[in-house]
């Protein structure tokens, strides 16, 4: 994989694909399966076949089930970091599939070439350094989101989440800087706060307040690996009152402390930055 601060690019081969634990993304992720096959859990489980993206927003729990004989390429990217937002036209299918609709995209066959192009094309950028380098690899995803807007059918399945889950995942997406509760977002839902309880378990499999944590985590993980923001202050401006607190939910999350996780992640980009230095 081939990476930089804001931006991150695979391209595989891989015969077969085996179960992995319940996970998300600190990042925006597409991936586009180009030969082979995929199964994922995302509310339900997903058969995803050549020709398709997938679409993983950041914080939204899936899990990768199997693949067999797959052709894979996938893109990694902080939308801050080359500013793009998610409310954004280009962004819209990373939105749809926040409030509910399907993550896959299915492309024409004859668009495929050229959306091979363009991988290939951010993929050799990303080895490359120049002054205008992040101009160039910023268009190249715009023009790779611009694929997937066009090819956009995302359509809620019959056992995607009511209206009110949807609801309430939005308005945590939209305020979850703030110190929000159930009774908040049930006030903004127009819903009792047990009975949205009850729908947002039995519909995602987490509870309100799980969610709000868990953007709060991806967003703690954006500010860790591309700013130098001391840790105490990402706790105070992410609304954590307790730094220990913070502390031991990230590591629950994410196997280390946020200090361990920061040098861990930096220590990453700078190997991948030498390797592609010796390109």
């Amino acid at each position: 994989m081939h990476s930089n601060h804001a931006i991150s690019l695979g391209h595989e081969f891989i015969k077969q694909i085996d179960e992995q634990d319940h996970g998300s993304n600190t990042e925006y992720v597409f991936t586009l399966i180009s030969k082979g096959s995929l199964r994922i859990s995302y509310q339900d489980v997903l058969e995803i076949h050549e020709n398709t993206f997938t679409l993983v927003p950041a914080g939204i729990p899936h899990r990768l089930i199997s693949g067999e004989n797959l052709e894979i390429w996938w893109v990694g990217f902080c939308p801050n970091c080359l500013n793009l937002q998610e409310n954004s036209t280009i962004m819209q299918p990373f939105r749809q599939v926040r409030l509910g609709a399907m993550p896959a995209v299915k492309i024409s066959p004859q668009r495929l070439p050229y959306i091979v192009t363009l991988l290939t094309e951010l993929q050799d950028e990303l080895k490359r350094k120049h002054h205008d380098q992040m101009d160039i690899i910023r268009s190249l995803l715009l023009l790779l989101l611009n694929e997937i807007k066009k090819s956009t059918s995302l359509s809620h399945s019959p056992t995607s989440s009511p209206d009110k889950v949807t609801a309430a995942l939005d308005y945590i997406q939209q305020h979850y800087l703030r110190p929000i509760s159930l009774k908040d977002v049930a006030i903004a839902v127009h819903s009792s706060p047990s009975h949205l309880a009850t729908l947002v378990k039995n519909s995602t499999g987490f509870s309100i307040g799980q969610w709000i944590i868990r953007n709060r985590l991806t967003e703690a993980c954006s500010r860790l690996l591309h700013t130098q923001i001391p840790i105490n202050l990402i706790v105070e401006e992410l609304g954590w009152n307790d730094t220990t607190h913070f502390i031991r939910q990230f590591k629950k999350a994410y196997g280390d402390t946020p200090a361990a996780w920061r040098k861990k992640q930096t220590a990453k980009q700078h190997h991948n930055l030498l390797l592609n230095s010796d390109h």
